[in-house]
């Protein structure tokens, strides 16, 4: 699989913890630290799967969201990355119902829980 990851969150040092447990599966990864860089790099890149944080500085994680499920040619598999919201959280299970996201890891997490999500939405003949 040569297309990206891209991870959004506004925390520098997040971004390089879930990048560097992406690369360790091979994986080739693109950063973006606001939700207005994330929306550019997503109408102008090519990426199968986004870690999204909930909260940043310049706009809410979940209108990135909304933005990218309404790109035709290229439409991400995009996972809702929180401190601040839970698995059960109406408006996490609102926004999986709705297919603005496709699944939730809650921070803090482990490498594991985050592997098993991204291998959930990776093809198996990557």
């Amino acid at each position: 699989m040569n297309t990206p990851i891209l991870i959004v969150d506004d925390e520098p040092d997040m971004c390089w913890v879930i990048s560097q447990i992406i690369q360790s599966q091979g994986l080739n990864v693109v950063t973006a630290y606001s939700g207005e860089d994330a929306c550019f790099k997503l109408a102008n890149g090519d990426f199968s799967v986004v870690f999204l944080d909930a909260k940043l500085p310049d706009m809410d994680g979940l209108e990135v969201a909304r933005r990218a499920s309404t790109m035709i040619n290229n439409r991400p598999r995009v996972v809702l990355v929180s401190g601040y919201h839970y698995q059960d959280d109406p408006v996490v299970r609102h926004a999986i119902d709705d297919g603005i996201i496709c699944s939730f890891l809650a921070k803090p997490f482990t490498n594991e829980e985050l592997l098993k999500i991204l291998n959930s939405l990776l093809p198996t003949d990557r």
